[in-house]
């Protein structure tokens, strides 16, 4: 991803459990004009996963790539920094977000590889969509 221009990335000072997927549909409305491509784990957007609603009402050009591994990962990290690994409730498993996010009106397909998914960012959407990437779970160094 090219960086470099002014206001290609954004995030909360301090975090912030379900900031990306109504933080992405905000940008895109307020940047028609713009490529926006909002990068989302799975835990993270059952925060916020209403957001594909408005996405869809109001035709926003925005790509969702919704990294899939099955839990809330950063709530898992969370709890081994403070002594709970074992926290009930942290796994999400067999959630498919491509029909949530079709159930919310918004077009979404499954990728299997890098390949795959190079080539559909390559496309230039002009309606909201969610791209689910399944993922390995991985922890925060």
């Amino acid at each position: 991803m090219d960086l470099r221009r002014q206001g290609s990335y954004y995030f909360p000072a301090a975090g912030g459990l379900g900031f990306g997927l109504p933080g992405a549909v905000g940008v895109a409305m307020a940047q028609p004009d713009r490529p926006v491509v909002g990068v989302i784990g799975d835990g993270s957007a059952n925060y916020g996963i209403t957001a594909l609603w408005t996405a869809a009402q109001h035709r926003v050009p925005l790509t969702i790539v919704l990294l899939r591994n099955g839990t809330y990962g950063a709530l898992r990290w969370f709890g081994g920094l403070l002594g709970v690994p074992d926290a009930p409730g942290l796994d999400i498993p067999g959630l498919d977000f491509t029909r949530i996010a079709e159930g919310y009106g918004v077009r979404a397909r499954h990728v299997g590889g890098a390949e795959e998914l190079r080539a559909v960012l390559a496309e230039r959407p002009d309606h909201p969509r969610l791209i689910q990437v399944d993922t390995a779970l991985t922890t925060p160094s």
